[in-house]
């Protein structure tokens, strides 16, 4: 289940055992969120990292990006809801030659000032299994 604040995704439910919880926050390097940039058709995706900062990938690079887009959950995948606010880009790095372009984005969650989270209960993923060619 994803776990939200204020409408804002900053972690999903790892494991879950009848007395606790494990949660992965975004930020985690193992962390893969389908996102899309607000008001316009352009998806990507937002990585975590061993040093804590997300990163926006597989952008095309004649998207125009600027800093200050904000970035929400796109569907896509079936692991989080739609328009869930996820982050804001800062800084773009564009690398002649490259398929995609990166950004550097700001969660906007400051985890050192989070006091209570809502858990999303109503939300079921989506087994997309069936639509895998070769998966059983």
């Amino acid at each position: 289940m994803p776990v939200v604040t204020q409408q804002v995704l900053f972690v999903r439910f790892d494991a879950v055992t009848a007395s606790a919880s494990r949660v992965q926050l975004i930020t985690d390097p193992g962390s893969t969120v389908n996102v899309r940039l607000q008001n316009r058709n352009e998806d990507g995706q937002v990585n975590g990292s061993i040093t804590g900062e997300l990163s926006l990938n597989m952008i095309a690079q004649e998207v125009t990006l600027n800093p200050g887009d904000l970035l929400l959950t796109s569907g896509l995948g079936g692991n989080y809801p739609t328009d869930v606010l996820v982050g804001q880009v800062v800084t773009i790095e564009r690398t002649e030659n490259e398929l995609f372009q990166t950004a550097l984005v700001q969660p906007v969650v400051d985890y050192e000032a989070l006091r209570a989270v809502l858990v999303i209960t109503n939300f079921r993923t989506i087994n997309i299994d069936p639509l895998i060619p070769g998966a059983n």
